[in-house]
């Protein structure tokens, strides 16, 4: 392995979010599904076929599809099925960290989430802490000649084939006559957009049109900040609550669990709320700052504060994370926009 090179797929950050996707959509189906026909079994007498078994099919039909074809427009149609399997999969972990077979063992959503955080920590990383090399953006530049060949080259693709080949290595001849075939090929007439994609287009349309208005910075603040009195409420009820069980000898030790974990969610609501204003403050003379720091207390929100609430009550959890899901991205989203000054 000594020199061995790993090329990355610059748009691996887009299947994973349709794996995750996929995966979250396939336990909550499952639940739900087994929830109103009353948890039927697939199997009689000794036998019960667990659906973690067609979990491992899906998964491993993603595997063959990502082994035998290389279209890159099915590489979302793999991603999809693995996260479908994977999600089947592992819906079924309350079976295998309880000595009873435990199916409805109540931390089991918690562990769901831990699992879930660990792959996007481990997806950021590969993402953040390293750029892409020029060979990187040369070689992923070279994967849409595919689309080329086969006669579906879009005006998207063509606009991000030139912008790889500009990172790329100026010097090697390769790179130069990668732009000009670009530079002169005709594209489709038409954008050829999935769901997913005319979604995010629909949203960067909507979020341009209520920039230029002077109200527009002023409501993000304003929204923040009232998400932020909520969770300082709860976060005062919480610390006296403890303070409670401290001065009637209930928390003997705050060392022990049942002390440390309650003053870890109270840290954790308050350092959001700090994080907050601090973005409120900020937001008139530096949008992307303030939007760091919005998305930095939601961050909070989703590693630590979720843990907790998946523990103690799993579906109010769901909706809370879902709803700070979508505020990650919407972030994430405008601070990437910041940062290439679109506007």
């Amino acid at each position: 392995m000594k020199g061995y090179k790993f090329i990355r797929f610059i748009e691996f950050g887009s299947l994973f979010e349709f794996f995750s996707l996929a995966a979250i959509l396939a336990i909550l189906g499952i639940r739900i599904y087994l929830k109103l026909t009353g948890f039927p079994q697939i199997g009689s007498g000794e036998f019960h076929i667990a659906h973690l078994l067609f979990g491992g099919f899906f998964m491993l039909a993603s595997i063959i599809g990502f082994m035998t074809f290389l279209n890159s427009d099915l590489k979302s149609y793999w991603a999809v099925l693995g996260g479908i399997g994977f999600g089947t999969f592992i819906d079924e972990i309350g079976k295998f960290v309880t000595r009873d077979n435990n199916y409805f063992f109540q931390p089991t959503f918690a562990i769901i989430y831990v699992i879930f955080i660990f792959l996007y920590l481990f997806y950021k990383s590969l993402e953040y802490n390293r750029k892409f090399t020029q060979e990187e953006y040369l070689i992923n530049s070279i994967n849409l000649l595919e689309d080329f060949e086969l006669k579906y080259f879009d005006k998207e693709e063509k606009e991000d084939a030139l912008e790889y080949l500009s990172f790329s290595d100026q010097n090697n001849p390769l790179t130069k006559q990668l732009i000009k075939l670009f530079s002169e090929s005709s594209t489709l007439p038409n954008e050829r957009l999935n769901i997913y994609e005319y979604i995010k287009k629909q949203i960067t349309w909507v979020y341009h049109f209520f920039l230029h208005k002077p109200w527009f910075i002023h409501a993000i603040a304003l929204f923040f900040i009232v998400r932020s009195v909520i969770y300082l409420t709860n976060g005062y009820f919480l610390l006296n609550n403890i303070l409670k069980h401290i001065s009637d000898g209930t928390i003997t030790s705050i060392i022990n669990p049942g002390g440390i974990l309650p003053l870890v969610q109270v840290f954790a609501l308050t350092s959001q709320s700090i994080l907050t204003i601090f973005g409120a403050i900020t937001i008139t003379k530096s949008r992307k700052n303030a939007y760091i720091f919005f998305r930095d207390a939601v961050l909070i929100s989703i590693f630590i504060l979720q843990i907790f609430n998946f523990y103690k009550n799993p579906t109010l959890a769901l909706f809370s994370t879902i709803g700070d899901l979508l505020l990650l991205s919407i972030l994430s989203y405008m601070i990437k926009e910041e940062k290439i000054k679109k506007f």
